[in-house]
């Protein structure tokens, strides 16, 4: 079984801080620089912890307000730190929601809301995954990830792509759509993650009661065709959100609550477990 680390000490093994938190019906997962990591609703970073390891290791972390969230982002179901734009997030609402990404300025205690980012020609069947891949010549790209399925009636679900954009305005943005379906049977998945060296991408499936599997993408994917998702590792019970971290070393997945042990699990590529942290308890949407 791998120990149950503080917060300092798994950002330094994990090569980057963990990116957890939970809004609504997905918790959200980030990447944020090595001594901070989000952890509520207001995008948080995490206390210090006890001298003592033993205590260290049961207590509970508290977390400590980064900035408040402007309005419209009630449902939001996925986060992802800018590369362009420091102190940036991006955001998405999900199902019933809005076919737009919000870009949110953090930087300062009161969240200001930077640009909104109209995904044109596509819908939010349930928009449950956000992450920072690359596009086709590297640069980064936001990934939306349209891969919820909770009632398990989806044949295919999707992850529209599109460039980073620099500036920061609000715009209409044309996306390339990736079309996708699972090598054993439908999922329902609320983490997507993107490797930000290969740009490759991954689904952790969710759970009730059992594990989930992670599902590597082709790479590169095709568009105008549904690409596999293949069964490559394991995903904690109830997977609510993950990432990769900044330099592609390693990857966290999240167990959120009520459902779920609220612990972020840290892997290395190759999908061994180097750490599990505890995480506050958060509340949970309807959704």
């Amino acid at each position: 079984m791998s120990p149950l680390l503080t917060a300092p000490r798994a950002a330094a093994l994990a090569t980057a801080a963990l990116a957890t938190a939970a809004l609504t019906t997905a918790a959200l997962a980030t990447l944020l620089p090595a001594a901070a990591w989000t952890t509520s609703a207001t995008a948080s970073t995490a206390a210090t912890a006890p001298a003592d390891p033993a205590v260290a290791a049961a207590a509970s972390l508290a977390p400590e307000k980064k900035c408040t969230l402007p309005g419209g982002l009630a449902e939001l179901s996925g986060l992802a730190m800018s590369r362009r734009h420091p102190g940036v997030f991006y955001a998405v609402n999900d199902s019933g929601n809005t076919n737009q990404v919000f870009a949110v300025d953090c930087s300062t205690t009161t969240g200001r809301l930077a640009a909104t980012l109209t995904v044109s020609g596509v819908g939010n069947t349930d928009w449950e995954g956000l992450a920072l891949g690359t596009d086709a010549s590297g640069a980064p790209a936001i990934l939306v990830g349209d891969i919820g399925d909770n009632l398990g009636g989806r044949t295919e679900i999707a992850v529209h792509g599109f460039s980073e954009p620099e500036p920061l305005a609000d715009a209409t943005v044309t996306p390339v759509t990736y079309r996708f379906s699972y090598s054993d049977g439908r999922h329902d998945a609320e983490s997507l993650l993107a490797d930000p060296v290969s740009g490759r991408m991954y689904v952790a499936s969710k759970l009730v009661g059992a594990a989930g599997r992670l599902h590597r993408a082709p790479l590169p994917p095709l568009t105008g065709q549904v690409n596999t998702l293949t069964a490559v590792g394991s995903a904690p019970v109830f997977a609510t959100d993950g990432a990769s971290s900044p330099s592609g070393a390693s990857y966290v997945l999240r167990s959120g609550g009520p459902l779920g042990a609220n612990t972020a699990s840290v892997h290395d590529t190759a999908g061994a477990k180097l750490a599990d942290v505890a995480l506050p308890a958060s509340r949970r949407a309807r959704r």
